[in-house]
Protein backbone atom coordinates (compact mmCIF):
# COMPACT_ATOMS: atom_id res chain seq x y z
CA UNK A 1 0.00 0.00 0.00
CA UNK A 2 2.46 2.46 0.65
CA UNK A 3 4.20 1.75 -2.33
CA UNK A 4 1.06 2.34 -4.65
CA UNK A 5 0.87 6.08 -2.67
CA UNK A 6 4.42 6.86 -3.08
CA UNK A 7 4.10 5.90 -6.81
CA UNK A 8 0.48 7.68 -7.12
CA UNK A 9 2.29 10.83 -5.77
CA UNK A 10 5.70 10.60 -7.97
CA UNK A 11 3.09 10.38 -10.80
CA UNK A 12 1.09 13.66 -9.91
CA UNK A 13 4.11 15.76 -8.93
CA UNK A 14 5.52 14.73 -12.48
CA UNK A 15 2.55 15.47 -14.38
CA UNK A 16 1.87 18.94 -12.01
CA UNK A 17 5.08 20.13 -11.40
CA UNK A 18 5.73 20.44 -15.06
CA UNK A 19 4.73 24.51 -15.10
CA UNK A 20 6.70 26.85 -12.64
CA UNK A 21 4.36 29.53 -12.30
CA UNK A 22 2.82 30.66 -9.11
CA UNK A 23 -1.27 30.21 -10.04
CA UNK A 24 -3.15 33.50 -9.11
CA UNK A 25 -6.27 33.20 -7.38
CA UNK A 26 -9.18 35.06 -8.71
CA UNK A 27 -11.80 36.96 -6.59
CA UNK A 28 -16.05 35.89 -7.95
CA UNK A 29 -18.51 37.64 -9.01
CA UNK A 30 -21.32 39.14 -6.65
CA UNK A 31 -24.29 36.59 -6.36
CA UNK A 32 -22.60 33.91 -7.47
CA UNK A 33 -23.34 30.42 -5.96
CA UNK A 34 -20.29 27.71 -6.03
CA UNK A 35 -22.09 23.97 -5.24
CA UNK A 36 -19.01 22.11 -4.74
CA UNK A 37 -17.47 18.69 -3.43
CA UNK A 38 -14.42 16.96 -1.91
CA UNK A 39 -13.63 14.02 -0.27
CA UNK A 40 -11.30 13.25 2.76
CA UNK A 41 -9.18 9.60 3.26
CA UNK A 42 -7.88 9.07 6.74
CA UNK A 43 -5.96 6.19 7.83
CA UNK A 44 -3.80 4.71 10.33
CA UNK A 45 -1.71 1.93 11.82
CA UNK A 46 -2.68 2.27 15.12
CA UNK A 47 -4.95 -0.59 15.86
CA UNK A 48 -4.13 -4.44 16.79
CA UNK A 49 -7.51 -5.66 15.24
CA UNK A 50 -6.81 -4.92 11.90
CA UNK A 51 -3.52 -3.75 9.53
CA UNK A 52 -5.17 -0.13 8.93
CA UNK A 53 -8.13 2.23 10.20
CA UNK A 54 -9.80 3.81 7.13
CA UNK A 55 -12.35 6.61 7.14
CA UNK A 56 -13.57 8.07 4.16
CA UNK A 57 -15.61 10.75 3.73
CA UNK A 58 -17.42 12.93 1.03
CA UNK A 59 -18.06 16.71 1.89
CA UNK A 60 -20.77 18.30 -0.50
CA UNK A 61 -20.39 22.24 -0.14
CA UNK A 62 -21.28 25.72 -1.09
CA UNK A 63 -20.15 29.28 -1.22
CA UNK A 64 -22.55 31.64 -2.03
CA UNK A 65 -20.56 35.44 -2.96
CA UNK A 66 -22.96 38.14 -1.36
CA UNK A 67 -21.15 41.28 -2.81
CA UNK A 68 -18.72 44.12 -1.18
CA UNK A 69 -17.13 41.50 0.48
CA UNK A 70 -19.64 39.14 2.18
CA UNK A 71 -19.80 35.15 1.78
CA UNK A 72 -21.98 32.53 3.00
CA UNK A 73 -20.61 28.77 3.21
CA UNK A 74 -21.93 25.38 4.44
CA UNK A 75 -20.45 21.97 4.34
CA UNK A 76 -21.81 18.87 5.29
CA UNK A 77 -20.00 15.02 5.71
CA UNK A 78 -21.17 12.09 4.35
CA UNK A 79 -19.22 8.79 5.55
CA UNK A 80 -18.49 6.50 2.69
CA UNK A 81 -16.45 4.05 4.29
CA UNK A 82 -15.75 3.66 8.07
CA UNK A 83 -13.63 1.15 9.23
CA UNK A 84 -11.79 1.22 12.86
CA UNK A 85 -10.80 4.55 14.78
CA UNK A 86 -12.70 3.08 17.96
CA UNK A 87 -12.01 6.03 20.35
CA UNK A 88 -14.73 7.57 18.52
CA UNK A 89 -15.81 4.72 16.58
CA UNK A 90 -20.44 5.87 16.28
CA UNK A 91 -19.24 9.63 15.79
CA UNK A 92 -17.04 9.17 12.97
CA UNK A 93 -20.05 7.21 11.44
CA UNK A 94 -22.54 9.68 11.24
CA UNK A 95 -23.56 12.04 8.67
CA UNK A 96 -23.10 15.80 10.02
CA UNK A 97 -23.78 18.98 9.56
CA UNK A 98 -19.94 20.34 9.16
CA UNK A 99 -20.06 23.88 8.55
CA UNK A 100 -21.99 27.19 8.24
CA UNK A 101 -20.16 30.04 8.24
CA UNK A 102 -21.23 33.89 7.27
CA UNK A 103 -17.59 36.51 6.70
CA UNK A 104 -16.84 39.79 5.58
CA UNK A 105 -13.32 41.26 5.02
CA UNK A 106 -12.41 44.95 5.09
CA UNK A 107 -9.43 46.20 3.33
CA UNK A 108 -8.11 49.96 3.97
CA UNK A 109 -5.72 49.93 1.17
CA UNK A 110 -4.22 53.46 2.01
CA UNK A 111 -3.03 51.85 5.20
CA UNK A 112 -2.16 48.39 3.73
CA UNK A 113 -4.37 46.22 6.48
CA UNK A 114 -6.52 43.69 5.66
CA UNK A 115 -9.26 41.89 7.86
CA UNK A 116 -11.54 38.97 7.87
CA UNK A 117 -14.09 39.02 9.97
CA UNK A 118 -16.63 35.02 10.56
CA UNK A 119 -18.89 33.94 12.41
CA UNK A 120 -20.94 30.83 12.60
CA UNK A 121 -20.47 26.86 12.79
CA UNK A 122 -17.07 26.23 11.95
CA UNK A 123 -14.81 23.43 11.09
CA UNK A 124 -12.84 20.81 13.78
CA UNK A 125 -16.56 21.07 15.87
CA UNK A 126 -16.18 24.40 16.85
CA UNK A 127 -19.09 27.26 16.79
CA UNK A 128 -17.92 30.85 17.33
CA UNK A 129 -16.53 34.47 16.41
CA UNK A 130 -13.11 34.61 14.69
CA UNK A 131 -11.04 37.89 13.28
CA UNK A 132 -7.70 37.34 11.17
CA UNK A 133 -5.39 40.34 10.46
CA UNK A 134 -2.82 40.65 7.62
CA UNK A 135 -0.12 43.27 6.64
CA UNK A 136 1.99 43.05 3.86
CA UNK A 137 4.51 44.89 4.44
CA UNK A 138 6.73 44.61 1.47
CA UNK A 139 7.25 42.30 -1.61
CA UNK A 140 8.70 39.36 0.92
CA UNK A 141 7.72 40.22 4.03
CA UNK A 142 4.03 39.45 5.66
CA UNK A 143 2.90 39.54 9.06
CA UNK A 144 -0.50 38.57 10.28
CA UNK A 145 -2.71 37.10 13.21
CA UNK A 146 -5.48 35.39 14.26
CA UNK A 147 -7.75 35.09 17.22
CA UNK A 148 -10.49 33.49 17.95
CA UNK A 149 -13.45 32.44 20.61
CA UNK A 150 -15.43 29.69 20.11
CA UNK A 151 -16.85 26.50 21.55
CA UNK A 152 -17.80 23.05 21.10
CA UNK A 153 -20.48 21.66 18.71
CA UNK A 154 -22.04 18.78 17.03
CA UNK A 155 -25.16 18.32 14.96
CA UNK A 156 -25.00 14.58 14.00
CA UNK A 157 -26.83 11.25 13.03
CA UNK A 158 -26.84 7.65 11.66
CA UNK A 159 -29.35 5.83 9.61
CA UNK A 160 -30.19 3.55 12.42
CA UNK A 161 -31.65 6.36 14.57
CA UNK A 162 -28.55 7.31 16.66
CA UNK A 163 -27.50 10.76 16.88
CA UNK A 164 -25.55 13.51 18.91
CA UNK A 165 -26.24 17.08 19.23
CA UNK A 166 -24.63 19.42 21.64
CA UNK A 167 -23.43 23.35 21.97
CA UNK A 168 -21.20 23.51 24.75
CA UNK A 169 -20.61 26.85 26.68
CA UNK A 170 -17.12 26.35 27.61
CA UNK A 171 -15.53 29.23 25.50
CA UNK A 172 -12.19 29.34 24.96
CA UNK A 173 -10.12 32.29 23.81
CA UNK A 174 -7.51 31.10 20.99
CA UNK A 175 -4.73 33.29 19.10
CA UNK A 176 -2.19 32.69 16.92
CA UNK A 177 0.51 35.47 15.31
CA UNK A 178 2.94 34.79 12.44
CA UNK A 179 5.46 36.11 9.79
CA UNK A 180 5.78 35.01 6.62
CA UNK A 181 8.85 35.17 4.28
CA UNK A 182 7.93 34.66 0.66
CA UNK A 183 10.85 34.17 -1.79
CA UNK A 184 10.10 35.09 -5.22
CA UNK A 185 12.47 33.53 -7.86
CA UNK A 186 12.25 30.51 -5.82
CA UNK A 187 8.34 30.34 -5.45
CA UNK A 188 9.90 29.24 -1.96
CA UNK A 189 7.82 30.24 1.47
CA UNK A 190 8.14 30.00 4.94
CA UNK A 191 5.81 30.89 7.75
CA UNK A 192 6.53 31.10 11.35
CA UNK A 193 3.80 30.91 14.14
CA UNK A 194 2.33 30.39 17.43
CA UNK A 195 -0.28 31.00 20.19
CA UNK A 196 -2.89 29.31 22.31
CA UNK A 197 -4.82 26.60 20.56
CA UNK A 198 -8.27 25.02 21.35
CA UNK A 199 -7.17 22.67 23.18
CA UNK A 200 -5.55 25.55 26.02
CA UNK A 201 -2.05 24.33 25.02
CA UNK A 202 0.30 26.81 22.95
CA UNK A 203 3.13 26.39 20.57
CA UNK A 204 4.90 27.33 17.90
CA UNK A 205 4.88 26.26 13.86
CA UNK A 206 7.22 26.40 11.20
CA UNK A 207 6.17 25.55 7.81
CA UNK A 208 8.52 25.96 4.59
CA UNK A 209 6.56 25.40 1.17
CA UNK A 210 7.73 24.95 -2.26
CA UNK A 211 5.33 26.63 -4.35
CA UNK A 212 4.51 24.98 -8.36
CA UNK A 213 1.94 25.87 -10.20
CA UNK A 214 -1.21 23.81 -9.20
CA UNK A 215 0.95 21.95 -6.36
CA UNK A 216 2.64 22.88 -2.67
CA UNK A 217 5.04 20.86 -1.10
CA UNK A 218 5.14 21.57 2.50
CA UNK A 219 7.42 20.58 5.77
CA UNK A 220 6.62 21.42 9.18
CA UNK A 221 7.74 21.51 12.50
CA UNK A 222 6.26 21.61 15.94
CA UNK A 223 7.49 22.57 19.15
CA UNK A 224 4.28 22.48 22.03
CA UNK A 225 4.14 23.89 25.54
CA UNK A 226 1.59 24.30 28.00
CA UNK A 227 -0.68 21.35 29.51
CA UNK A 228 -0.87 18.89 26.77
CA UNK A 229 -3.78 16.26 26.45
CA UNK A 230 -2.42 12.46 26.54
CA UNK A 231 -2.38 10.98 22.87
CA UNK A 232 -5.46 9.39 22.17
CA UNK A 233 -3.44 5.94 21.38
CA UNK A 234 -0.49 5.47 23.62
CA UNK A 235 -1.20 7.81 26.30
CA UNK A 236 1.85 9.73 26.08
CA UNK A 237 2.22 13.76 26.02
CA UNK A 238 4.62 14.62 23.04
CA UNK A 239 6.17 17.90 22.99
CA UNK A 240 7.69 17.86 19.68
CA UNK A 241 5.88 16.97 16.16
CA UNK A 242 6.95 17.18 12.16
CA UNK A 243 5.44 15.84 9.05
CA UNK A 244 4.72 17.26 5.59
CA UNK A 245 1.58 17.96 3.18
CA UNK A 246 1.36 18.05 -0.61
CA UNK A 247 -1.62 20.44 -1.33
CA UNK A 248 -2.88 19.56 -4.59
CA UNK A 249 -5.27 22.10 -6.32
CA UNK A 250 -8.30 20.46 -8.93
CA UNK A 251 -9.47 21.74 -11.77
CA UNK A 252 -10.89 23.83 -13.13
CA UNK A 253 -8.34 26.27 -12.58
CA UNK A 254 -9.60 29.33 -14.13
CA UNK A 255 -12.47 31.04 -12.29
CA UNK A 256 -16.14 31.05 -14.04
CA UNK A 257 -17.98 33.90 -14.03
CA UNK A 258 -21.18 32.44 -14.58
CA UNK A 259 -24.25 32.81 -11.44
CA UNK A 260 -23.97 29.27 -10.61
CA UNK A 261 -21.27 27.02 -11.13
CA UNK A 262 -20.84 23.06 -9.78
CA UNK A 263 -17.28 21.74 -9.78
CA UNK A 264 -15.22 19.64 -7.55
CA UNK A 265 -13.70 20.98 -4.30
CA UNK A 266 -10.76 23.05 -5.05
CA UNK A 267 -7.92 21.34 -3.39
CA UNK A 268 -6.89 18.07 -2.42
CA UNK A 269 -4.34 17.48 0.42
CA UNK A 270 -2.34 14.52 1.65
CA UNK A 271 -0.77 15.03 5.21
CA UNK A 272 1.11 13.05 7.85
CA UNK A 273 2.26 13.31 11.18
CA UNK A 274 5.13 11.51 12.92
CA UNK A 275 2.90 11.43 15.88
CA UNK A 276 -0.09 9.32 16.00
CA UNK A 277 -3.28 11.04 17.50
CA UNK A 278 -3.99 15.26 17.01
CA UNK A 279 -4.78 16.44 20.43
CA UNK A 280 -1.85 19.20 20.57
CA UNK A 281 -1.73 21.98 18.89
CA UNK A 282 -5.66 21.97 17.37
CA UNK A 283 -7.21 25.09 15.82
CA UNK A 284 -10.30 24.96 13.51
CA UNK A 285 -11.44 25.65 9.75
CA UNK A 286 -13.87 28.66 9.03
CA UNK A 287 -14.07 27.92 5.29
CA UNK A 288 -14.75 24.81 3.25
CA UNK A 289 -11.72 25.22 1.21
CA UNK A 290 -9.23 26.25 3.61
CA UNK A 291 -5.50 24.99 2.62
CA UNK A 292 -2.40 25.91 3.90
CA UNK A 293 -1.62 26.79 -0.01
CA UNK A 294 -3.84 29.90 -0.23
CA UNK A 295 -5.02 32.66 2.18
CA UNK A 296 -8.41 33.37 3.08
CA UNK A 297 -7.79 36.84 3.06
CA UNK A 298 -7.91 38.64 0.00
CA UNK A 299 -4.04 39.93 -0.33
CA UNK A 300 -2.14 40.86 -3.45
CA UNK A 301 1.03 39.03 -1.68
CA UNK A 302 2.83 35.59 -2.57
CA UNK A 303 0.80 33.24 -4.87
CA UNK A 304 -1.66 36.39 -5.52
CA UNK A 305 0.89 37.76 -7.80
CA UNK A 306 2.61 35.75 -11.25
CA UNK A 307 5.69 34.83 -10.23
CA UNK A 308 8.42 33.13 -12.63
CA UNK A 309 10.87 30.56 -10.51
Amino acid sequence: MLRKLVFLVTILLSQVCSGQTAAQQESAPAGQLELFCGATLGYADTNWLRLYDVQINALPGLRWHLGHDWTIAAQTLLPLISEGYTFRDVTYKYMRFNMATVSHQLHFNDANQHLMLTAGLFGNERYGIDARWAWPVNSWLLLNAQVGLTSGWMLGADLSGNYDTYFHHNYKVTGLVGADVYLQPQNIEFRLYGGRYVGGDYGLQLDVMRHFKHITLLAYAQLRMGDLASNAFDGQQYRTNAGFKIIFMIPPYKKSRDKVVARPASNFVLSHSSRAGGEAMQSYLIDPEENSRERLIDVDWGLRKEVEP
